[in-house]
């Protein structure tokens, strides 16, 4: 019977720079909550739908691991297609809760980058989540990063499973595979290994002191949240999605025009109208000034750049 570990909420300003810290981050969902559940014996964080069940970045303290004492935290963070809040909110709580630590000098020990095997295909939400993720990470932090991928248990057809995780690794994770990242599994019954030796591997190949991109581009660099890449690249996902809701509804005025306009259709342009109310604001929030344009141009000219890289994951 795997052993039951009793945690702790922890608060970032109480993290110390010998914590062994490691992030859980991916889609709604795919599982954070219910792999903390797991390592620890515990019952109750994980949800049962698809809805969030992690509104916020939150750090969990194991308490009297024989092994790793009272050293161990996981961080359970929210995706980026969370059901209560938006994608530049949980950027937001991400980077000011890394910041906070970074400023700290306490860096992630490893990052279980959580992804469902049941996914048929990588599309829209999954896919949004990995390209950020890759935005904020960065090249020199993928050796700490492992790609975990859930659910094996639910898979209906192991060999078109084998199948989807090899495309994975060909397609979408071949660039961080190539800068380290480690690929697992993570089986919830007995019939795999025990996810415990996913932690142990994910420590012992940690490299020291590496901060994300995004810490770099926040701390030391003095950027702010717009200007990193991920904040770039949440700039052009909204500028996407303001395009697309845009053509929506001016394919639904037409309609109107054309005397095909009912109640339903009125009610659909009325909800669109306020997305793309909601979308304005933060897309006008994300640009980037002139004067701090320029004011960042001439700090790379004089060599105040980022040591790292983001990780480019393919459309």
């Amino acid at each position: 019977m795997a052993a039951t570990y009793s945690t702790e909420p922890v608060k970032a300003g109480n993290l110390e720079s010998e914590d062994i810290v490691i992030a859980l981050m991916g889609p709604t969902g795919s599982g954070k909550s219910q792999i903390i559940d797991t390592l620890t014996g515990q019952k109750g964080r994980a949800g049962t739908s698809l809805k969030s069940v992690t509104d916020e970045v939150s750090a969990h303290r194991v308490m009297g691991h024989p092994q790793y004492g009272s050293k161990l935290v996981f961080v359970d963070t929210p995706g980026f297609d969370d059901t209560n809040k938006s994608d530049k909110q949980i950027l937001e709580m991400i980077s000011q809760w890394m910041t906070k630590t970074y400023k700290r000098r306490v860096t992630l020990t490893g990052i279980l980058y959580i992804h469902r095997i049941t996914d048929v295909r990588m599309s829209g939400t999954p896919h949004r989540n990995l390209r950020m993720f890759g935005e904020l990470c960065g090249d020199k932090s993928a050796r700490n990063v492992v790609l975990l991928t859930t659910m094996w248990d639910k898979a209906k057809n192991i060999e078109e499973a084998n199948k989807r995780e090899a495309g994975l690794k060909e397609r979408y994770w071949n660039v961080m595979i190539h800068h380290g990242a480690d690929v697992a599994r993570f089986y919830i019954n007995s019939s795999g290994p025990s996810p415990w030796l996913i932690i142990d591997k994910m420590i012992k190949r940690h490299l020291l002191g590496q901060a994300l991109l995004l810490q770099e581009e926040m701390v030391d660099v003095g950027k702010r949240l717009n200007e990193t890449n991920a904040g770039k690249a949440l700039f052009r996902d909204l500028e996407g999605l303001l395009n697309k809701q845009n053509k929506t509804i001016r394919s639904l005025e037409e309609q109107a025009e054309g005397g095909k306009q009912d109640a339903d259709v009125e009610r659909e342009m009325e909800a669109l109208r306020k997305e793309i109310e909601n979308i304005m604001k933060e897309f006008e929030s994300m640009k980037i000034p002139l004067g701090r344009r320029i004011a960042l141009f001439f700090g790379k000219a004089f060599g105040k750049k980022e040591q790292a890289a983001p990780l480019i994951v393919a459309t």
